[in-house]
């Protein structure tokens, strides 16, 4: 049994698969009056800007943060090292990529309602997240998680979330936009008496990033590849792809930020239309 402060968890991770930070449920969750939760804990990274950002937001499909810090994790009341942690609902312990890619393994042509239910469902805390002028910046499979039974969605790990016109701490290739890219580009490439935030402020992201990466996630889960490595429609590699589905996930994957989807609520209703 593990424990930080005095939160307590039965497992332990030394290395995160894709992820930054690791992540266990809690087991002593009664105690403390509080709906179920989970800790993401990390040695090198701290959680005080995604507890701060989550601190802004209120939505049934976000979690809210209720503690962070820098403390001893002990095993079996022996120190093991010292980790950043902040502690949150626990939203669900389905991944909704890998959910989809196992079910349409099986039945590929069953779950396409299902899949556009969650592209619906996840496209409200989306949109509410830009509202409150938040770009996620980090979508990718883990961190879509869902429920299942009624097909909803949930954004989770705000690590990486930034103000319009932020500067970027950082992205993931494989379902990085364009824009994320070339940002990227140019704040390595920045001179040392500019400051990053003049670049980033010139050379500004916004909530359309983190539509292509929504996108990315569609078309892995409707071809199993990923748009980043093959950048073929996805009909081209399952034919079974209804065709207005298709336009759909073009159109989040445009290159260019003026051709694309330009919202989440847009992108919404372009779901609903075809189911």
């Amino acid at each position: 049994m593990y424990n930080i402060k005095n939160y307590t968890f039965g497992s332990f991770k030394t290395v995160a698969n894709m992820h930054k930070s690791n992540y266990a449920i809690l087991e002593n969750v009664d105690s403390l009056g509080i709906k179920s939760l989970g800790i993401k804990y990390c040695p090198h990274m701290s959680f005080e800007d995604e507890f701060s950002v989550l601190q802004q937001l209120d939505h049934k499909q976000v979690p809210k943060a209720y503690d962070y810090g820098h403390e001893a994790m002990f095993k079996d009341n022996k120190v093991v090292l010292k980790q950043h942690f902040i502690v949150l609902d626990h939203m669900s312990s389905t991944d909704m990529v890998g959910y989809f890619k196992e079910k349409a393994t099986q039945n590929f042509s069953g779950q396409i309602e299902n899949i556009i239910k969650c592209f619906i469902s996840v496209c409200d805390p989306l949109d509410y997240l830009h509202s409150k002028g938040y770009i996620h910046c980090d979508i990718k499979p883990g961190h879509l998680m869902m429920n299942p039974d009624t097909c909803t969605v949930y954004l989770i790990d705000y690590e990486l979330a930034i103000k319009k016109s932020g500067v970027l701490k950082g992205i993931s290739m494989d379902y990085a936009s364009p824009e994320q890219l070339s940002l990227l580009e140019q704040l390595r490439n920045t001179p040392e008496n500019v400051p990053l935030e003049a670049t980033a402020f010139f050379l500004s992201i916004d909530g359309k990033a983190d539509i292509y990466s929504l996108g990315a996630i569609l078309y892995e889960i409707l071809t199993g590849q990923k748009w980043s490595e093959t950048k073929l429609p996805p009909i081209n590699l399952n034919k079974s792809v209804p065709q207005k589905l298709e336009d759909i996930v073009m159109l989040t994957l445009e290159e260019d930020p003026d051709n694309r989807v330009s919202t989440a609520k847009q992108l919404k209703q372009l779901f609903e239309n075809i189911i």
